[in-house]
């Protein structure tokens, strides 16, 4: 991944003490541009070793200074290939290169004037930044994370791409670990959080939803001073957490559609087959932003919008710009991609699933289903990285959708078998619920679909990456 960072130019002194590393070969050679992958070293770039699961940059330090690179950065190196290397190659050694990383994004950051929002959230983090981005571009010159670069190798990357001219940066921030936040929160340092909800995905890690909260929280610890964090009133472990946030010095605005001491209400929300509307009461300026129109459909989506709102009043956008930016949203990837297959509406979410975000999209459903006339299909997979809570979590969403009346489940994936004996338990018949626990048996599931498609039905494929839903799109839809 390119970067502004590779049109500077560096010393291995200079470069060293960005990174609070050892300069233990120096080299006069002007060093420019970052990689961690040898194959694409070019002359005078700087060798970043970085170790992930499946290889080591440390395997390929010679390679790299084979091929030209003017500084490794590395962890450790034997005093033999030290030896080795070209008299150009400098060599820095440092504690974590990971770190490493996260402190050159964090050099750079301090070169640029772009103020900083940094999202995160267990569900729908991608879509509200979506949002966002889209309300802030329509007064500012704003840039965002890409994809999935929100960890603690992408972020430092996006940090490292804005540019000059940019003047908000909008920073997704993942997180899977304790401690993971409260490094990419001090990369960033952020003036604006959105904190978008607790759920129930890395609960496996976490231990609890408690958990999954306090490690979201951890977005706060590099916040600049006074700054404002955005976050869903509705949810009592957030809400619970207001005091602390002042303690910080932080100023907390919570919103909600149930909460009545929350300081943005959601209200009067009308929800349609394509779009949403609703109002927004700000309660501490007396403000009320009536009709907000929501290009997608979903109550989740209303919520997603009202926290991209907040954030384009806190940067002093006015009431036609924020419905002007956010009426061009474009959701990325396969989140919730609803379209027409001949006589079939599919609705495709297959990037990701939590039970959360699997029961508001079976909302989404019933609602285009009812609409449709027709009758309301589910496609659900495996939700991932839920531990001991994997079964009771599945089972809550069986019970989910055979409460909204879906016609049909199919389930692919061993996990996502509970999923059938929930909603089974819960009223719905046998034989209108099938269970394939092989992830690759995707023939046999997109067939079992197949015999029972009705024209007119509405049909939802969810699943968390890992299951890779989309196949069977494929083949029940090769020319969707």
């Amino acid at each position: 991944m390119k970067t502004q960072f590779d049109t500077l130019s560096f010393s291995a002194q200079a470069l060293a003490a960005i990174v609070g590393g050892t300069l233990l070969s120096p080299s006069d050679k002007a060093l420019r541009g970052l990689v961690s992958d040898s194959r694409i070293v070019e002359d005078g770039n700087i060798f970043l070793a970085l170790r992930g699961e499946r290889t080591d940059g440390h395997n390929y330090i010679t390679s790299a200074a084979e091929r030209g690179a003017g500084c490794l950065i590395v962890e450790e190196i034997e005093k033999e290939a030290l030896e080795k290397l070209p008299e150009h190659c400098a060599v820095i050694v440092v504690a974590n290169t990971l770190y490493a990383l996260g402190a050159m994004a964090k050099w750079y950051l301090a070169t640029v004037s772009a103020r900083v929002l940094a999202i995160t959230g267990s569900v729908g983090k991608t879509t509200t930044k979506q949002m966002i981005y889209a309300v802030l571009s329509a007064s500012f010159q704003a840039m965002r994370t890409e994809g999935n670069y929100n960890n603690e190798i992408g972020l430092p990357l996006t940090v490292m791409q804005i540019q000059k001219s940019d003047e908000i940066a909008v920073l997704e921030a993942g997180m899977s670990f304790q401690n993971e936040l409260y490094r990419l929160s001090h990369i960033c340092t952020p003036e604006l959080a959105v904190i978008t909800n607790i759920g129930s995905s890395h609960i496996e890690n976490l231990g609890s939803r408690e958990g999954i909260r306090d490690a979201k929280l951890e977005i706060l610890s590099g916040m600049k001073k006074g700054g404002t964090v955005i976050l869903s009133g509705d949810e009592p472990l957030l809400f619970e957490k207001r005091d602390a946030i002042a303690d910080k010095g932080l100023k907390a605005v919570y919103f909600a559609k149930n909460n009545q001491e929350a300081d943005a209400l959601i209200e009067n929300i009308r929800l349609g087959t394509s779009s949403s509307q609703f109002d927004l009461y700000i309660k501490n300026s007396d403000m009320r932003i009536c009709d907000i129109h929501v290009p997608t459909p979903g109550e989740h989506n209303v919520y997603n919008a009202a926290a991209a709102y907040l954030c384009g009043i806190h940067f002093g956008m006015d009431e036609a710009s924020m419905q002007r930016g956010l009426d061009a949203f474009e959701n990325t990837g396969a989140r919730q991609n609803v379209r027409r297959c001949g006589d079939i509406t599919l609705i495709e979410d297959c990037y990701n699933a939590s039970p959360e975000s699997m029961r508001a999209s079976v909302n989404v459903l019933a609602e285009l289903a009812r609409a449709n006339g027709g009758r309301a299909i589910t496609v659900l997979g495996d939700m991932r990285e839920l531990g001991a809570y994997s079964a009771p979590l599945h089972t809550e969403v069986g019970h989910h959708v055979s409460d909204k009346g879906v016609s049909l489940l199919f389930t692919l994936g061993k996990e996502a078998y509970e999923i059938a004996r929930g909603a089974i338990a819960a009223g719905m018949k046998e034989e209108n619920v099938c269970s394939i626990c092989n992830t690759d048996d995707i023939d046999a599931l997109a067939a079992a679909i197949k015999a029972r498609l009705l024209p007119n039905d509405t049909v939802l494929f969810k699943a968390s990456r890992a299951v890779a839903l989309e196949r069977v799109i494929a083949l029940l839809f090769p020319k969707a």
